[in-house]
């Protein structure tokens, strides 16, 4: 039976209904059951679409197969059937897809082995089912479910990241000898890029780390244009969200909450429980329409909460300050600032207060689609294991603007992964359930993904197209190039039909690029034209040019070849997939608490191209014991028990 401790200050908020829980789904989405598990994947962990137009969804189980679904129906054959006891805390954590899928059609496998050891390996998809299994990094030591790590994805560099969790380990995540509570980068066949920031060769070193001080990585996803790696990460008692670059220090264990100098402060975080922080007798000040609060407490200062942290703020003297809020800054380590469009004033007393956000981080995403208003694009979307999928909104400069429960299914939902499919969807996968999510039709218009991308000289791209909602007529929807000096064009597809009966079946337009004699990238806008009086949607593409500049003729120098390897180019990509099922008592923080930070470090432009570095070695995780126990993991073994016993994990469970 259940602890109702957890849930107890819930429970005695009932008593004061005017003050309910502000987070709610979001009226602005439908929300609809697409596939219905049953009892049969209580215990899934992640899932993918594969990268070839098939419309295939592939969802990991921690017991092993990976499901296939094919428009919203479960298919008979699994693509694997690996065995895993799940009482045993084994079962698969990660799964990612090759970059160069289309040509070798490798799926890649993240998993808690037998005998308490981390393994990578890879399936070759032939015919939809896989084949070949080999194995890629080995030799990594596991705690149990709880501790684990398993996120994983490919850079843009064409690198494979994964994170591996404590391990139980806690004050192992410091220590670049061992691999846990760390980020690895290394090669799709496995082996060591010796560009990696901690690289020794012959050395001490875990030479695969790229990034380190993480309790638990569920989730890694590159975001967009900045070279950044979102990583979702869980501790005992905090639930972080980082952006990181190489050779980063997240600060676990010794920096749970805030982080001196020199550490990376998460770009949003939260508790798995209801806050609430008193105000000074005058903390209210507002002028200039800025609104800055202070704290009369010190436990958390404020910059806990982080710009774009919604709070409400209430029972303050002069009632105009009270509301719902995003936090806009921190004038001082005990007060914040928020937007308040109204008369100067000042006041004081009331309190802030922060309403439960979730149990465990998990999976992440962000969205590039068109089928959601354009608001969302870019958008990072998370889940919670609690029942909830986070939206995070972001200000002209990177940092974080807004951070919004868009779903809030509390409790026992069991969400670990979120996917825009190729329809411009949102798909969550919880306990046993795959949700559809799409806005609330506001009207017709074209879902057209993705809306930019590069094409390689003499190769083309795939664009998906289809119909917001059902049309009274037929709909034809032309598509033509604009720009591009006439390398770009339409190959195919430049007139589609959309009628009432196939109007939410994507329909494929192939954009290619020509073969040229020259360097020069070339741009082009493509527009896709409705008949019907909606709105026109393009999308924007470049070439990739395989011909290099001539560099200019030698002044005098010594003939012969003076060309040096420039290094590898870093990743560039997006975030993604993140958390792991902590357990729910807390580990005393080691240091002392100093300011998390708040803003978003957007990260450096990197060029695009491949990656080089100055040779390889295959992994070599040294000292494999260091210290680890044999914990819990990432996609937890608790959740595989939780899962299997159909409970919701308990946030303050005693540790034994």
């Amino acid at each position: 039976m259940r602890s109702i401790a957890p849930w107890l200050p819930l429970a005695l908020l009932t008593a004061f209904p005017v003050y309910s829980q502000p987070v709610e789904t979001a009226r602005d989405l439908e929300i609809a059951n697409w596939v219905d598990f049953g009892t049969t994947s209580e215990d899934a962990s992640r899932m993918g679409w594969v990268p070839d137009g098939s419309g295939r969804l592939f969802v990991t189980t921690l017991s092993g197969k990976v499901r296939v679904v094919v428009n919203g129906v479960v298919q008979p054959t699994p693509f694997i059937s690996e065995s895993f006891n799940r009482n045993a805390q084994e079962g698969l954590l990660g799964m990612a897809f090759d970059p160069d899928f289309a040509s070798n059609h490798y799926v890649y496998f993240f998993a808690a082995m037998p005998g308490y050891q981390l393994q990578i390996f890879r399936y070759t998809d032939v015919g939809g089912v896989g084949v070949n299994r080999t194995v890629i990094v080995d030799g990594l030591p596991a705690g149990e479910l709880d501790y684990d790590g398993g996120g994983m994805t490919f850079g843009p560099d064409g690198m494979l990241y994964f994170g591996v969790g404590s391990l139980h380990g806690y004050r192992e995540a410091d220590v670049l000898t061992n691999a846990a509570g760390k980020i690895h980068r290394v090669r799709p066949d496995g082996t060591v890029p010796t560009d990696n920031p901690f690289y020794d060769g012959a050395g001490p070193n875990v030479d695969s780390i790229w990034a380190r001080g993480f309790c638990n990585l569920f989730g890694l996803v590159f975001q967009p244009g900045t070279g950044r790696l979102w990583a979702n990460a869980s501790s005992p008692e905090n639930l972080q969200v980082f952006s990181v670059g190489p050779g980063d220090h997240g600060g676990w264990p010794d920096y749970d909450y805030n982080r001196p100098a020199g550490y990376l402060a998460p770009v949003y975080s939260y508790l798995r429980y209801y806050d609430v922080n008193p105000l000074t007798p005058t903390g209210a000040v507002r002028q200039n329409g800025v609104a800055t609060f202070t704290l009369l407490n010190d436990y958390f200062d404020s910059s806990w909460y982080h710009k774009g942290t919604r709070v409400m703020i209430r029972d303050v003297e002069d009632p105009s300050f009270n509301g719902n809020f995003y936090v806009t800054g921190h004038p001082s380590p005990q007060s914040f600032s928020v937007d308040q469009p109204v008369p100067d004033a000042v006041s004081g007393g009331g309190q802030l207060e922060r309403w439960i956000e979730g149990d465990f981080v998990m999976g992440g995403m962000f969205y590039g689609g068109t089928r959601f208003p354009s608001s969302y694009s870019g958008n990072y979307l998370f889940t919670d294991y609690r029942g909830m999928l986070h939206r995070v909104r972001f200000a002209a400069d990177g940092s974080v603007a807004a951070e919004d429960l868009i779903i809030n299914h509390e409790t026992g939902a069991g969400y670990v992964d979120v996917s825009e499919g190729p329809d411009g969807a949102l798909y969550v996968l919880g306990y046993g359930v795959i949700l559809r999510v799409t806005p609330t039709p506001e009207g017709q218009a074209l879902v057209v993904s993705p809306s930019e991308f590069v094409i390689p000289e003499g190769e083309t791209q795939t664009v998906m197209v289809s119909l917001a909602m059902p049309p009274l007529v037929d709909v034809w929807v032309k598509v033509a190039a604009q720009g591009g000096e006439g390398d770009l064009s339409v190959m195919e597809g430049a007139s589609l039909r959309f009628t009432t009966e196939n109007w939410s079946v994507p329909q494929f337009v192939t954009l290619g690029a020509a073969q040229d004699a020259d360097a020069d990238v070339e741009h082009a806008t493509f527009t896709f034209t409705p008949s019907q009086d909606f709105p026109v949607v393009t999308v924007q593409a470049r070439t990739e040019e395989d011909e290099v500049l001539e560099e200019p003729g030698s002044d005098g120098g010594v003939e012969g070849d003076a060309g040096v390897d420039a290094g590898a180019t870093e990743d560039a990509g997006a975030v993604e997939d993140a958390g792991a099922f902590e357990d729910a008592e807390a580990v005393a923080d080691a240091g002392t608490l100093v300011d998390a930070g708040s803003a978003v470090d957007a990260g450096t432009q990197v060029p695009e191209g491949p990656a080089k570095d100055g040779g390889a070695v295959l992994v070599h995780m040294e000292d494999e014991s260091g210290g680890c126990s044999a914990g819990a993991t990432a996609l937890p073994g608790v959740l595989a028990w939780w899962l299997l016993a159909g409970v919701v994990w308990r946030p303050r469970r005693a540790r034994r």
